[in-house]
């Protein structure tokens, strides 16, 4: 891990490689812990497959267990 990564937190060392290679990657919340913290799920695609990281996205929405749950606003 860089030291720039490293700067930044567990956050930022996950989406830096995908930003250095020009991958198209995502992540969302996909569930909830037994203590209440969500749980989420990392994507990553070959380069030029943005349609099929939101289709598996789009996909893992509709059996994510929390699809339902919105912030209040």
């Amino acid at each position: 891990m860089s030291c720039r990564a490293r700067e930044h937190g567990p956050a930022k060392a996950t989406t830096v490689p995908f930003n250095l290679t020009g991958l198209p990657a995502l992540s969302m919340r996909f569930g909830t812990s037994s203590d209440g913290m969500p749980i989420g799920v990392q994507l990553a695609a070959n380069w030029h497959s943005e349609s099929t990281i939101l289709h598996v996205a789009s996909l893992l929405e509709t059996l994510s267990p929390v699809r339902d749950q919105h912030p209040a606003l």
